[in-house]
């Protein structure tokens, strides 16, 4: 695929147009993950750049990767690269969080990434990766024909392991912010799920439909330490 096709095309702003989720999402992180907001920060997979700009408002010295330029178009302090084949432009040991949201799952070459991950991180110091939950999202997954590498919960927390990270744990994850600091509106959530809605890539969401497919997709949150 060329540069920029995927952002331009799948992230468009009238197909996913700019809202304050991400603003929640990067304090929610910040506050539960990171336990700081200060320090450096990579986004892998970064895509519009919008939790670099998010992250460097509320703290933190924010870097960003992607194959794609739109952020570095931007302006954003973004660099360009392919983290399946490319080294990370940055020093080892250079990160104080690294965080990958909705993006492993595109990615093949996963010995790479992680390796890469291992490198640049602080002793010590956390990454969050986010994406899909193939057991209960396996009728969907390949809508997205871009999508190559499915996760589930037993095999993320093996990938941790296997690259030598440490303190690691997986959880399931909504996008749903008014279930993150409530187990039991996960409850509800999951009840939520049982609503039929019918949705394509290109469906155009009220409040309601999303509510209902947000709660339908689940996803997997893994953290873990170098």
């Amino acid at each position: 695929m060329s540069e920029n096709r995927y952002t331009k095309i799948h992230y468009n702003e009238s197909l996913r147009p700019y809202t304050e989720y991400p603003v929640k999402l990067c304090n929610h992180l910040a506050d539960r993950y990171f336990k700081k907001r200060s320090g450096n920060l990579l986004d892998i997979c970064c895509g519009r750049g919008e939790h670099v700009e998010i992250f460097q408002k509320i703290g933190f010295k924010a870097y960003g990767i992607d194959r794609d330029s739109v952020g570095k178009d931007k302006g954003l302090n973004i660099s360009v690269a392919d983290v399946e084949a490319d080294m990370f432009p940055f020093e080892d040991n250079f990160f104080d969080a690294i965080m990958m949201k909705s993006a492993i799952e595109h990615i093949r070459n996963i010995d790479h990434l992680m390796k890469e991950i291992y490198r640049v991180l602080k002793p010590g110091c956390p990454v969050v990766v986010t994406t899909c939950d193939w057991k209960r999202n396996y009728k969907v997954f390949y809508d997205d024909y871009t999508h190559k590498t499915p996760f589930t919960k037993a095999s993320m927390e093996d990938m941790f392991r296997m690259f030598d990270f440490k303190n690691s744990r997986v959880e399931f994850f909504y996008h749903l912010p008014f279930t993150w600091k409530c187990d039991f509106n996960k409850q509800i959530a999951r009840m939520l799920s049982l609503i039929p809605l019918k949705y394509t890539q290109t469906t155009e969401l009220t409040e309601y439909k999303k509510l209902i497919r947000f709660s339908k997709e689940v996803q997997l949150l893994g953290y873990a330490e170098k």
